[in-house]
């Protein structure tokens, strides 16, 4: 099936390492020229390499307000235009909610929240001058299911979720969808750094090729949609 990538432009954050990664290789795979944001690393070093002619780097940390819009910018100077925006930000640490202080979920917002926030605003722009672009955000299944020690998670992706939702419509009109894919465990370092081991968990390359799914030609009349990417972990209807 040809998902209509081909000569797309995607900007990926968070693309050295796991569900972001995969989902850079995906897009790289299917045709796209791809944006990769992440801190400097070896690993974000060898993706480049690896898609040599179709994939550059921005080095950077989300908490910079400046990223977003130096991404974009290497985006339409290499290529330029911009059509898809993968927004994959860095989780919050795991605390208990009656643990976490106001400080603890300052910092969740500022390292989950803003940063997402100001990718979006920064991305809808280029999108909207071309009235085509899909953005997919990638969040947990805490929004729709927390767990007490991701309490922090479950807020600032619940808010993330809520304003993005919000902001469907009016980026609809300008030819702009935007959806979630709430991530259940994955072989990632993430997840084993929460303790999933010994659970039955997904693969970050079938992720990837969900995520690609929803940036082509065959997504346009879906918005403001969440999609469930958890082995059936959720049981609620």
């Amino acid at each position: 099936m040809d998902l209509g990538l081909n000569g797309r432009v995607a900007l990926v954050t968070g693309a050295s390492r796991g569900l972001g990664r995969a989902t850079a290789q995906t897009l790289a795979a299917e045709g796209a020229f791809v944006v990769a944001v992440a801190r400097p690393s070896v690993e974000l070093a060898d993706l480049a390499a690896a898609h040599a002619g179709r994939c550059v780097t921005v080095e950077g940390d989300l908490l910079d307000p400046a990223l977003p819009r130096r991404a974009v910018a290497a985006a339409l100077s290499h290529f330029g235009r911009l059509d898809i925006a993968v927004v994959n930000t860095p989780g919050p640490r795991p605390v208990l909610p009656l643990d976490a202080g106001e400080e603890d979920f300052a910092a969740a917002f500022e390292s989950t929240f803003y940063p997402a926030v100001r990718l979006i605003h920064a991305v809808r722009e280029p999108m909207a001058e071309r009235a085509w672009g899909r953005i997919v955000v990638v969040s947990s299944t805490s929004v729709k299911a927390p767990k007490p020690f991701l309490c922090l998670s479950a807020a600032s992706r619940t808010a993330l979720w809520a304003w993005a939702k919000s902001a469907a419509p009016a980026l609809y009109e300008r030819g702009v969808t935007i959806n979630a894919v709430f991530a259940g465990p994955h072989d990632t370092a993430r997840s084993r750094e929460l303790g999933v081991a010994g659970r039955v968990v997904g693969r970050p390359d079938d992720f990837g090729r969900f995520v690609a799914s929803m940036c082509g030609d065959s997504s346009r009349f879906i918005t403001g949609a969440g999609w469930l990417l958890d082995g059936g972990e959720l049981t609620g209807l």
